[in-house]
């Protein structure tokens, strides 16, 4: 089978799991607005097909169908139709690069067909995604302020149990406290609802960031306390990540620049902390 004939069938199968998954959003979502929207993208998607496989219509979706499906009850639809159209704008140019017969116009075409869809992804309204800023309130606080106390705790305590259990006492009371301050400050504007949903977005982002990132420190003996830094700030860095490339999908937004940012600010902190730590125990003489 040739390469070319590989991609043919390649984007044959995407092209119509995406059509299918379209019209499913476009009868299943609770909101009139993104049912409508999905169906203007199903629409367009329906050009797009005609445009890249002309008289093709007859392959299977595929069985990644349910697994989409289960995947934007996790992650939202939005991710999960930004994700797949990032892959299928790869997919689909990588096809007509591949390909004879493609006219300058048609590739016109296609490219607009494209952008349309993006347009109109755009237009979705997704309730989480209009969180996302609680929950990154929550999250980049945690990664700041745990990481950098654990941290500091790390060679005034020496003692991995010590410094969970403290770590672990001062995220609860932090979440408790950031969830406060974001349901007053929404409560603020007059919305009480958008309130307690936004703390309780807050409070709980920040409660398992904070979880994760003592977990190292409940695991492992005692006197691995270096270890279990490092393991914490690993431990960071994967969250970092993991949340950058959500947000840099399912908002269009930059993911080296965030992930880097947010690396730099976590470990930066963590650093610093960890000499204050360092003085307070050989200079100051006090140790757990």
């Amino acid at each position: 089978m040739t390469e070319e004939k590989r991609s043919f069938l390649k984007i044959q199968r995407r092209l119509l799991l995406h059509l299918s998954l379209f019209r499913y959003w476009k009868s299943n979502l609770l909101i009139e607005h993104n049912r409508q929207t999905y169906a203007k993208i199903s629409d367009t998607e329906e050009h797009l097909i005609s445009t890249v496989l002309p008289g093709e219509h007859g392959a299977d979706a595929g069985k990644l169908f349910r697994f989409y499906v289960f995947l934007s009850k996790i992650l939202g639809f939005t991710f999960v139709t930004q994700l797949m159209m990032d892959v299928k704008e790869r997919s689909v140019r990588h096809y007509v690069k591949l390909s004879e017969g493609f006219p300058a116009e048609k590739v016109q075409k296609i490219d607009a067909l494209i952008q349309q869809e993006r347009d109109l992804i755009a237009q979705l309204k997704e309730r989480r995604l209009d969180f996302v800023g609680a929950i990154i309130l929550g999250m980049n606080d945690a990664l700041v302020e745990i990481t950098g106390s654990v941290a500091g705790f790390t060679l005034s305590m020496s003692n991995t149990k010590m410094i969970a259990v403290a770590g672990l006492i001062a995220g609860i009371a932090a979440s408790l406290s950031m969830a406060a301050s974001e349901f007053m400050a929404e409560r603020s504007e007059g919305n009480i609802k958008k309130a307690a949903t936004a703390a309780i977005y807050t409070g709980f982002s920040y409660l398992l960031t904070v979880v994760l990132l003592v977990l190292p420190f409940f695991a492992l003996p005692a006197h691995d306390y270096m270890l279990a830094l490092l393991f914490t700030v690993i431990i960071a860095v994967i969250i970092i990540f993991v949340f950058s490339f959500y947000m840099a999908v399912a908002k269009e937004l930059s993911f080296k620049q965030r992930f880097l940012e947010m690396v730099f600010v976590s470990v930066g902190v963590a650093a610093l902390t960890f000499f204050i730590g360092f003085i307070v125990k050989n200079y100051i003489g006090i140790s757990a």
